[in-house]
C-alpha cells in the first residue's frame, strides 16, 4: 500500500518481541497484560497486539470498549480488559465479545450485579490505593463489593488490581501504595481470583511482588524506560518507533527575513532553509518551535511556529529536496524530544495522529503499511 505524503511512522515490531522476551526473564512465572490503549500508545494496536501475542504477552488491556471492539473486529480473541469505565447499558456487549471490565465505582457494582445478563460478564475489581482516579478507596467498601461480586450468578469476579502513581518518580508514595492495597486486600478470599495485578511498566522494572499473578506492560512494550534517571536497567529496551519526513523545498533567505505566522522567526544571516510536511495536525504541536531535528546527521533548529501541516527548519547548508528528516529516532530519542517540550513520552507518543501513516517492519523489511485515517473497510 502506497501513501502520498513524505511523512510516516516506522514501527519496529521486532523490537516489541525483543521487549516482551526482556520482561519475560525478568518475570518468568507471571502472565502478561500488553497496554495497548490509545491506538497501542500511537504504534498500532491491532499489528502490536498480534505480534506481543505471538511473542508470550496472554492478555491485552485497552482504554475503552470501542478500543476493545476494534480488536476484536480484526480477528483478535486473546483476553482484553477494558480499564477504564463502561457504561451500565454496555455490559452487555462487552459479555457476548469476552471483554472483560473494570468494576470501579460501589454504586455501579450495585447495579452491575442486577442486570439480566445472558452472558455472564468478566470483570477485574478496581481499587484505589492512592492514585485517587478510579476505584474503591475503604477496607469496608472493598470486602462488601469483593463479595456482591462473588455472589452475583452474572458476574465473574476473575481480577483485583491497582495503580501506582508514582513507580517512575517517588519510591517512598510507591511503597505507601503498596502497603495500602495489601491492607486493602487482606480480607479477601483470593484464592479462586485468577488476576491480581498492580505492576505498571515503571513498577515492574524495579521489584517483583509474590501474591501478584500478573502484570501490565504499558511504556516498556514499546522499547521505553519512563524515567532512566529514576530507574536504572540492567538490560535495553529497544524504541520500537521512529518519525521521518522528506524536505519539500530548499531556498535561500536573506538576513533579516521573517519566517513562519506571527513573523516570530527572523533570520539573523542569509540561510538556507527546508521546508517539512509536518506539523500540529500530525500531533507536532506548536511547543516544537525553537527543537531541533536531523538532518544528514546533523541537529537543525525548527523556526518559526510550527504550522497546521508544515514547518521550516535551518538548514547548514543548501541540501536536496527530498532528503530525509528525523524527528524521533536514532539521535533524537522520544525520551528527549519530550523532555525539551516539558512533558512524557507518552504524549509526544500518542499525540501523533491518524493521518501519519505506519510503516510496520519485520526483519528489516516492510510488511504491510497501515494508513488509518484512509483506510475505508
Amino acid at each position: 500500500m502506497s501513501f502520498y505524503r513524505d511523512t510516516w511512522a516506522e514501527v519496529d515490531l521486532d523490537a516489541i518481541v525483543y521487549n516482551v522476551q526482556q520482561i519475560k526473564k525478568l518475570h518468568p512465572n507471571k502472565k502478561i497484560f500488553a497496554v495497548v490503549k490509545a491506538n497501542g500508545y500511537g504504534h498500532g494496536d491491532v499489528e502490536v497486539s498480534r505480534v506481543a501475542l505471538l511473542a508470550g504477552v496472554t492478555n491485552l488491556a485497552v482504554s475503552g470498549l470501542d478500543e476493545a471492539l476494534g480488536l476484536r473486529k480484526a480477528g483478535i480473541e486473546a483476553p482484553i480488559l477494558v480499564l477504564g469505565m463502561t457504561r451500565l447499558k454496555d455490559v452487555s456487549i462487552a459479555a457476548q465479545y469476552n471483554i472483560a471490565l473494570t468494576a470501579h465505582d460501589e454504586c455501579w457494582i450495585s447495579k452491575l450485579v442486577e442486570l439480566p445478563l445472558e452472558t455472564p460478564v468478566k470483570v477485574h475489581l478496581k481499587i484505589d490505593s492512592g492514585m485517587h482516579r478510579l476505584g474503591l478507596t475503604t477496607k469496608e467498601k472493598v470486602k462488601e463489593t469483593f463479595e456482591l461480586l462473588k455472589a452475583a450468578p452474572n458476574v465473574e469476579l476473575e481480577g483485583v488490581f491497582t495503580h501506582m502513581a508514582t513507580a517512575d518518580c517517588d519510591a517512598d508514595y510507591l511503597e505507601y501504595q503498596i502497603k495500602t492495597f495489601e491492607s486493602l486486600i487482606e480480607d479477601l478470599d483470593l484464592s479462586s481470583i485468577k488476576y491480581v495485578h498492580i505492576e505498571n511498566t515503571a513498577t515492574l522494572l524495579q521489584r517483583e511482588f509474590e501474591f501478584d499473578h500478573a502484570i501490565r506492560l504499558g511504556l516498556g512494550l514499546y522499547g521505553i524506560n519512563p524515567d532512566a534517571t529514576f530507574i536504572p536497567l540492567e538490560f535495553d529496551l529497544k524504541p520500537a518507533l521512529k518519525l521521518y519526513s522528506k524536505i519539500t523545498q530548499v531556498k535561500r533567505i536573506n538576513k533579516g527575513d521573517k519566517v513562519g505566522y506571527g513573523a516570530t522567526y527572523t533570520a539573523e544571516n542569509d540561510e538556507w532553509i527546508g521546508v517539512v510536511p509536518i506539523g500540529y495536525a500530525d500531533g507536532w504541536i506548536r511547543a516544537h518551535q525553537g527543537r531541533n531535528v536531523i538532518v544528514e546527521g546533523k541537529e537543525c533548529e525548527i523556526i518559526g511556529r510550527v504550522c497546521m501541516d508544515q514547518l521550516m527548519i535551518r538548514l547548514p547548508h543548501e541540501v536536496e529536496m527530498g532528503t530525509m528528516v528525523t524527528l524521533i529516532g536514532d539521535g533524537m530519542p522520544v525520551e528527549r524530544v519530550a523532555d525539551e517540550i516539558g512533558t512524557i513520552s507518552y504524549e509526544i507518543l500518542c499525540m501523533l495522529s491518524d493521518r501519519v501513516p505506519r510503516v510496520y517492519k519485520q526483519d528489516r523489511k516492510i510488511i504491510t503499511v497501515r494508513k488509518m485515517r484512509f483506510d475505508h473497510e
